[in-house]
């Protein structure tokens, strides 16, 4: 047992060293000097008869086979964590840290509710949230940085399990004082003159391919003039009257003066979906499963909050009265609606070239 820790412990020195570039940040780390963790380097690589680093002065550039080991170390160590987490855990009880990869609307709204559960049924559990695109929160998830991801999209992966956290119908924004909102109701085909803003999608069927699929269903391609990664800096666009967009219905919670009328539209549902993820025979750790307890109990929650609220939007909308959802916040994350509308395709103008998939973060 002596010996493994001896190894492990060199493992981690090696690790830290690739991570901070160079020996003497390493070396402040680990709260070592720098000439033993030189030595440690050396024996490493001679134990194993292999070059770890090509060294140019200071300089330290890892080698095909140093990157090797440095991936099969992160999951070894990973792997000892766990074993020792899985005691630990066993013997006192629910208490740890999750780290949470997630877009910004989940952000926004779901993980304060969440927190705000935790911190009454379960006080030393702590969240570390990082928001970022979809693509981002799966390469974490799969580089062991991330327990859980919540991601807006539809796609498959062998690696991940994927559950489906939330079905929300997505609202048309429009300028106040826009044309459409005296009439009694919307439909897709009322837009075709109209401007569009779109979120970038980088991984799966997202918000975006929803609306140029239904769009063409509806017998025409959007003018998209503006691609983003964010839906509020969209919003403000639309306050200002440049163009459309449209968002999930959970971003009626929001209480921020001068946001743009949120509306449903009639006679066609455009639905986006979020689901949580993890990686596939990863071991779970209790902490972790209970954040994901928590987080269906919260979305099951606010269910019928949901149907409440799309079903009064569009009656008032209907009867043209002033929508006081378009100023109060509402909360709202399901909705038991059909899948996704069809993506059968007509004949349409010219495709507007869609950007690369980058960042996003909805």
């Amino acid at each position: 047992m002596e010996n493994m820790s001896l190894e492990f412990h060199k493992l981690r020195c090696f690790i830290t060293v690739v991570e901070e570039g160079s020996i003497s940040k390493a070396a402040v780390l680990l709260n070592m000097t720098q000439p033993p963790l030189s030595t440690l380097i050396r024996k490493l690589e001679d134990s194993l008869n292999v070059t770890l680093f090509v060294r140019h002065g200071k300089r330290l550039i890892l080698t095909d086979t140093g990157r090797l080991l440095y991936n099969r170390a992160k999951e070894l160590v990973k792997s000892s964590e766990n074993i020792v987490q899985e005691l630990v855990e066993q013997h006192e009880g629910m208490r740890g840290v999750v780290h949470i990869g997630c877009t910004g609307s989940a952000n926004l709204f779901i993980i304060p509710k969440v927190v705000e559960r935790l911190r009454k049924i379960a006080p030393n559990i702590q969240i570390r949230v990082r928001v970022g695109n979809s693509a981002f929160i799966v390469r974490e998830l799969r580089n062991h940085t991330l327990d859980v991801g919540i991601i807006r999209g539809v796609f498959r992966a062998d690696d991940l399990d994927i559950s489906p956290l939330q079905l929300e119908p997505l609202l048309l924004a429009l300028p106040p004082d826009h044309r459409l909102l005296t009439q009694p109701s919307i439909h897709m085909h009322d837009l075709k003159d109209e401007k569009f803003l779109l979120l970038t999608t980088t991984f799966g069927h997202g918000i975006s391919d929803q609306v140029i699929e239904s769009c063409q269903t509806s017998g025409f391609y959007p003018d998209i003039i503006y691609w983003g990664t964010e839906i509020l800096p969209m919003l403000l666009m639309v306050k200002n009257g440049i163009g459309i967009t449209f968002v999930p219905q959970c971003f009626q919670e929001l209480h921020l003066p001068g946001l743009p009328p949120l509306i449903p539209i009639s006679s066609q549902t455009l639905l986006t979906r979020s689901s949580l993820i993890t990686v596939k025979n990863r071991y779970t750790t209790a902490v972790t499963q209970r954040f994901l307890d928590v987080i269906r109990e919260i979305v099951a929650i606010h269910d019928s909050d949901r149907q409440e609220t799309l079903s009064k939007t569009k009656r008032q909308f209907a009867q043209k009265k002033p929508n006081p959802l378009y100023r109060t916040g509402l909360r709202d994350f399901t909705h038991p609606t059909p899948l996704l509308p069809s993506s059968r395709k007509t004949s349409a103008a010219p495709c507007t070239p869609r950007p690369s998939r980058e960042s996003h973060n909805a």
